[in-house]
């Protein structure tokens, strides 16, 4: 159970400090999309079929730096 709890956790503190733009946490919510996957939590589907294509990412706005790792 609980497999993805971080990347959720990460997902939506994003969301919350960043007042629900749900664009600017596309990277936390690809994550958790993926260990769900990984973990058989939810069936395998390709990402660019949930919209995360390199067009898609390249059209995001930018990346929520507050929690970027490597500061």
């Amino acid at each position: 159970m609980h497999e993805c709890d971080q990347e959720k956790k990460d997902y939506l503190d994003c969301l919350k400090s960043s007042s629900h733009q749900s664009e600017t946490c596309r990277r936390f919510s690809k994550k958790y999309l993926e260990c769900r996957m990984a973990k058989n939590l939810m069936a395998r589907q390709d990402m660019s079929e949930l919209g995360f294509g390199k067009q898609a990412e390249a059209e995001a706005p930018g990346v929520n730096e507050s929690k970027r790792t490597d500061k």
